[in-house]
């Protein structure tokens, strides 16, 4: 008797510390993992970009060009639509057919673009009437907005020598005519994204407001927070070439401006101020995600010589690496498991356009997945400082028991890309990537019980 009341006992102990501990949670674990490999990666709307020039009614984007650029670990092009041949009159359905067509083939390829439109290819060229250029921004904005999904930033252009805001011949560049410009692209992309402008001044003359984004004011869908920069004589003289006038009053505004906008751009002379060290200081000041590849070829050739383009690829736009993952290794069907993150940003801008980041919880075999959209916004996850999710997992009541393989994804969030691995962010560290489905395996085991 005695005996079989002390296996009782032991029994019941044994139930009720199991039930403590699925109550209670198992104890946390951390996971260590490893460092940056420092590997070139094919991150969308970000790093070198090479350009595509089209001339009315010809020049179509070629799939093979566009792959190639993935082969090149490249992911941006800019796609520049001269119109010359419809200053007086509108876009006909074979130039619209050609721009509908280009964004089919970007899609395919696994590339997003910055776009531009012009109407000048030089200085003393004319652009159109102001009463064309938003008639021909009406014509094109079902097709901007259908294909929203693969256009990363679109430029302002329109106006003057190659749609840089100068020398037109049609007084685009007046205040009154270029906010209607820039408020008709508003208009014609969809909210989540972004148009650019040449200088910071035009940014202030089109909002009459020289106050730079905060966190408070970033993210809401206003006209403010959706217009970013680009520098096209970037690290060319001291204001590269007419960028600025009060150079350190205008830098400070980008420099709080960019952690929450697009910047981007390309340079266009060799000098004393694109010299790496430099070079590399203004673009984490401003936070760049994208430059050309093909411009200017002095200034590419000599980062290439001295060994500064790789970090050029490397960091510009974002850069992520899980640091850590703290957790626990198993819970109960209907309970919450606790997971922290830690990441880090080496990059010289954060992202951004939106994103999501995910768990994802698959059986071993493989039958079944439950995903949690994790609350932080990437668009947040700001260089040079460790960024940390605290994440409870809520497991439903419906997991069938078992052991959950763990995945960490930043898949795009546009349902016509949200599957394509080409359009999630990978991270840096090694032997997490999984190219076949886009997500990270986190090599963490979690068992579910009922």
């Amino acid at each position: 008797m005695k005996r079989t009341r002390l296996r009782t006992t032991w029994a019941i102990f044994a139930q009720l510390t199991l039930l403590h501990l699925v109550a209670c949670g198992a104890p946390a674990t951390e996971k260590i993992f490893a460092t940056d490999a420092q590997q070139d990666l094919a991150n969308p709307e970000r790093g070198l970009y090479t350009q595509f020039t089209s001339q009315a009614e010809s020049d179509p984007l070629g799939l093979q060009s566009l792959q190639a650029l993935r082969d090149e670990n490249m992911s941006l092009l800019l796609r520049m639509y001269y119109l010359k041949t419809f200053r007086d009159q509108p876009l006909s359905n074979t130039q619209l057919d050609l721009i509908r067509n280009d964004f089919a083939v970007i899609r395919e390829a696994g590339v997003k673009c910055i776009l531009r439109f012009a109407y000048s290819e030089g200085i003393g060229e004319p652009d159109a009437p102001i009463d064309i250029v938003l008639k021909h921004m009406g014509q094109l904005a079902p097709i901007l907005r259908d294909n929203a999904d693969v256009i990363a930033t679109a430029q302002a252009g329109f106006i003057g020598a190659w749609g840089e805001w100068h020398a037109s011949t049609n007084n685009l560049a007046d205040p009154e005519n270029a906010r209607q410009i820039v408020h008709k692209w508003l208009d014609v992309l969809p909210p989540q994204r972004t148009v650019q402008l040449r200088t910071p001044r035009q940014k202030w003359m089109i909002l009459d407001n020289k106050t730079p984004l905060d966190t408070d004011t970033a993210f809401t869908d206003t006209p403010a927070s959706r217009i970013g920069h680009h520098n096209d004589c970037f690290l060319s003289s001291d204001t590269d070439v007419g960028t600025y006038e009060d150079i350190e009053v205008e830098k400070h505004y980008l420099q709080a401006e960019t952690r929450f906008v697009p910047m981007g751009g390309e340079t266009c002379a060799k000098a004393a101020f694109s010299k790496p060290d430099n070079a590399r200081d203004e673009m984490a000041r401003l936070h760049f995600s994208y430059l050309n590849l093909g411009y200017h070829p002095d200034v590419i050739n000599a980062w290439r010589d001295n060994g500064f383009l790789n970090e050029v690829k490397n960091r510009l736009g974002y850069r992520l690496s899980l640091n850590s993952i703290t957790y626990e290794t198993s819970a109960a069907a209907g309970a919450d498991l606790p997971i922290t993150i830690t990441l880090s940003n080496t990059g010289f801008a954060a992202p951004y356009n939106p994103r999501q980041a995910e768990l994802i919880l698959v059986a071993e075999d493989h039958l079944a997945e439950y995903t949690t959209t994790l609350p932080d916004d990437p668009r947040t996850w700001q260089p040079g400082n460790d960024i940390q999710i605290n994440a409870p997992i809520h497991i439903p009541e419906t997991v069938k028991p078992g052991n959950y393989r763990l995945f960490f994804v930043l898949p795009d969030p546009e349902p016509t890309l949200a599957d394509r691995h080409e359009y999630a962010i990978r991270l840096a560290n090694p032997g997490l990537w999984s190219a076949a489905t886009g997500r990270h395996d986190m090599g963490i085991t979690i068992q579910i019980t009922e």
